[in-house]
């Protein structure tokens, strides 16, 4: 191990011609559609036209259409749009996306964060147990132009830092490795967290090893996460960190969206029967609650572990492992709505001015960026063989089980976990067949499982199974400790998908020179 350690570097981002899909379908379907008499109407009209257009077909008074026929209904309403290759769509497209804010689909970001870290061995100096020290600090400026931050006239930044120590000690002529850690961890919007660690490794006859942990471990919301303050029209879309909703009332005066839900039924159901209109409103808004969303944190997990590794006749390498985790703090996203009236009347209880502004439409609608209380668990076991054979060859192989227990938590308020139940890879290989050339060959594989997120409206998109190959050639230059490797990941090109709605992945292929010693 190095003594000491300073490494440092820069990411920024060009967001260049980025966009958001379905913002671009939806504008560039509002810059075609015509009225009843052939002209293109504004697309702030386009919606309603377009379904004006599709009701007077469907209802028999255009000419030529069949009455009561959808497919001839649509085909109407549909006249004049722009299809995909097309030198119209093309420029409709360019112009959404060079377009920012409500009126376009366009993306901008020149956002980038600067971090440094460094850690220092400073075992040499106490030679009672090792002890290894580090600290990271990172700053975020981020830039967009207020398409996605509230930052047209104001900078937005975030700090964070973190240090750490960790002790180690071997006992029992180094059969018993124990090794602590404490870290603590703080961003300037959160409280900060301290993050205990131990782990012990047993070794027994010298070539068997018995591991065990405990680690803590905790997930800092992202800059978006805290601070995206995005208009997107029907919703506003908000980051939860209490700087960023001043002077909006999504957090002080809104109701949940799912009591929203509930008065509009029974609303709707009592004036169905006849119920006159205040009475309507005051029989139905004890209905209506009050939100409470609290302000965003960072997750938290807690993960025990213990494995075992051994070689047998310095020729077979077992492996296997047990990980069990619990995680809270889940960050998610909850709607609520916030009328033009104060919620809550003198008395406490819902007032009818706000019902009533729910009715007429006079509420803002808010996407809040918050956690879920709920616990969950997840926990996996792996396997795995090596046998390593004559003139440095060797063939392995691993399988995992991996499963996710909602417990009683409520499955809207977690993050899918989005694993295959059951995952596999196997390899052959050997670095020096001849004369220094060697090669790897691999093969993955894993189990089709249902992949949840927002892209889907968070219902189920299937993945399906597969399995790829890799290879690799490689060539030492022991003169110049370097080495060469010519390969690909995946070289069968089998096209596959790792998230529902992502684009297909086929092959990668490669050269490499890696080069250690420079600095020696």
């Amino acid at each position: 191990m190095l003594e000491k350690e300073l490494p440092a570097y820069v990411v920024s981002e060009n967001s260049n011609d980025s966009y958001n899909t379905r913002s671009l379908g939806q504008f560039i379907n509002r810059t075609w559609v015509r009225d009843l008499n052939g002209n293109t109407v504004q697309p702030n009209q386009a919606d309603n036209m377009w379904f004006n257009r599709y009701e007077a077909a469907y209802n028999g008074t255009i000419n030529g259409v069949t009455p009561a026929n959808h497919p001839a209904a649509r085909a109407f309403a549909d006249q004049g749009r722009f299809l995909p290759g097309t030198n119209e769509y093309e420029t409709a497209k360019s112009a959404s996306i060079k377009t920012y804010g409500l009126n376009g689909a366009g993306v901008f970001s020149n956002s980038k964060f600067y971090h440094a870290e460094g850690q220092y061995d400073l075992s040499r100096s106490i030679r009672i147990f090792d002890l290894l020290a580090g600290a990271n600090f990172r700053y975020y400026d981020m830039f967009t132009n207020g398409s996605l931050f509230q930052d047209k006239d104001q900078k937005i930044t975030i700090q964070e830092f973190g240090g750490f120590l960790q002790a180690g000690k071997k006992l029992f002529d180094d059969k018993l490795k124990l090794t602590a850690s404490l870290r603590y961890d703080k961003n300037e919007n959160f409280d900060g967290y301290f993050t205990p660690r131990v782990a012990a490794v047993l070794t027994a006859a010298k070539t068997h090893n018995f591991r065990a942990s405990f680690q803590t471990g905790f997930r800092n919301p992202t800059p978006v996460d805290q601070y995206i303050n995005l208009n997107v029209g029907p919703i506003t879309i908000l980051g939860g960190v209490p700087n960023n909703s001043k002077g909006l009332p999504a957090y002080s005066n809104s109701f949940t969206a799912a009591s929203v839900g509930a008065f509009g039924a029974a609303f709707g159901a009592a004036m169905a029967n006849g119920t006159p209109f205040p009475q309507a409103v005051n029989e139905n808004k004890q209905l209506l609650v009050k939100s409470n969303v609290p302000y965003i944190k960072p997750e938290k997990q807690r993960a025990f572990e213990v494995g075992y590794k051994g070689l047998f006749a310095n020729k077979v390498l077992i492996d296997l492992n047990y990980n069990y985790s619990n995680y809270t703090n889940f960050i998610l996203n909850t709607v609520v709505l916030a009328p033009e009236s104060s919620v809550l009347g003198p008395d406490g209880t819902p007032n009818f001015d706000a019902a009533a502004d729910i009715l007429n439409g006079d509420v803002r609608a808010f996407q809040l960026y918050t956690n879920a209380a709920d616990k969950v668990s997840a926990q996996s076991i792996s396997a795995g063989i090596t046998y390593m054979a004559e003139k440095g060859y060797q063939i392995g192989g691993n399988i995992t089980w991996a499963s996710f227990n909602l417990l009683d938590a409520n499955p809207n308020n977690v993050p899918a976990f989005n694993t295959p139940e059951y995952s596999a890879n196997m390899t052959f290989g050997n670095s020096n067949v001849y004369r220094n050339y060697g090669f790897q060959l691999s093969w993955h594989w894993q189990d089709a499982f249902d992949w949840y997120g927002t892209f889907n409206g968070m219902r189920p998109g299937r993945i399906k199974a597969y399995s790829l190959v890799d290879l690799q050639f490689n060539k030492k230059l022991p003169k110049i400790n370097g080495l060469i490797k010519i390969g690909g990941s995946n070289i069968l090109n089998n096209q596959i998908y790792q998230s529902f709605g992502s684009p297909q992945i086929g092959a990668i292929y490669y050269v490499s020179f890696t080069f250690d010693g420079l600095l020696k």
